[in-house]
């Protein structure tokens, strides 16, 4: 049974007053709670917040599933001594409702937004984390619950908008597809980086007519369809303006690739949004066996399609 003080029954009335529903049965939802709270307002050490991270798992679930990548100790220690142990980023305590509680050790780091949201999808677990920014957050099986310095909110994950898009682009393979969510909706998006992938989805048509290779930068046969690749991908396009291109088998091909625009699609897009996302629906216009992928600076995402949003993906919280 875990005990609830007022802090938590408060944090309870806050996600609910924010629209926000913790997934789980209730003794789990409670001890989510506990878990929350403690990452929100964590201890201060030598005028140092800390860092955090734990997960919550369901009485029938397990993370033997990722055994490869983690290993568990078990804790024989209140879950104050416990929790000293764990860095939410190699390190998180394991807690259930039953009350035991153990200590996940990762072989690698896994701090990124997308490596929790994969865990997540492969465990059943609510993952709580405070980072090292400070930003406290909790990935759960629709999304990520996070406070943005005034409210909580819910961002859905990059599966949750898979279906969409895949009825807006049916001839896209599903793993392209989300490949291509995952490093915009997981990555670029939190971390406020504007981007645009171009998806080629007809080879066979392709030629350079409408782009601008002149400042171009070549890939090292970086892929979306490999997860190891992103973390390259995410630092690049960190650094790098304009258009990435993406073939059908999910290759990238030049970065910083300039959009030039016909005079008929200029005349046909009058689109009230930045630059980025003008170019990228007049480029859709002029070619229509593409599909543009455009992260903004401030976090959403949206799909464009023959000169059309035909998708959008909402991005990190305001």
């Amino acid at each position: 049974m875990t005990t609830l003080t007022r802090a938590h029954e408060r944090l309870r009335e806050e996600l609910a007053d924010s629209g926000v529903t913790l997934p789980g049965a209730p003794d789990e939802v409670d001890l989510l709670l506990t878990e929350l709270e403690y990452a929100w307002r964590p201890p201060v050490f030598e005028n140092r917040s800390l860092v955090y991270g734990s997960f919550v798992l369901p009485g029938e679930r397990s993370l033997i599933q990722i055994d490869n990548l983690v290993e568990l100790l078990d804790m024989d220690m209140s879950v104050d001594q416990a929790r000293r142990f764990s860095d939410g980023r190699s390190s998180f305590i394991v807690r259930r409702a039953d009350g035991s509680t153990q200590l996940a050790c990762f072989r690698r780091t896994i701090q990124y937004e997308a490596d929790l949201a994969e865990i997540e999808q492969s465990t059943g677990a609510a993952i709580v984390q405070r980072t090292v920014m400070g930003v406290t957050r909790v990935f759960t099986p629709t999304g990520v619950v996070e406070w943005n310095g005034h409210r909580w909110r819910h961002r859905p994950s990059a599966r949750v908008y898979l279906p969409s898009v895949r009825t807006a682009v049916p001839e896209a393979p599903r793993s392209l597809l989300l490949g291509l969510l995952d490093i915009a909706v997981h990555w670029l998006s939190p971390a406020r980086i504007g981007a645009t992938f171009l998806l080629d989805l007809n080879p066979q048509e392709h030629d350079d007519h409408g782009l601008d290779l002149s400042a171009a930068l070549p890939s090292p046969n970086l892929s979306v369809l490999q997860r190891h690749h992103y973390p390259a991908l995410f630092a690049v396009l960190g650094q790098t303006d304009l258009a990435t291109l993406v073939s059908a088998d999910g290759d990238i091909g030049m970065l910083g690739v300039g959009l030039r625009s016909s005079i008929a699609s200029e005349s046909a897009i009058h689109l009230d949004a930045g630059m980025r996302h003008r170019s990228a629906a007049r480029y859709t216009w002029d070619h229509d066996h593409t599909v543009a992928f455009v992260v903004s600076e401030d976090g959403p995402v949206t799909l464009f399609r023959h000169g059309k949003p035909i998708a959008v993906c909402l991005g990190v919280p305001d």
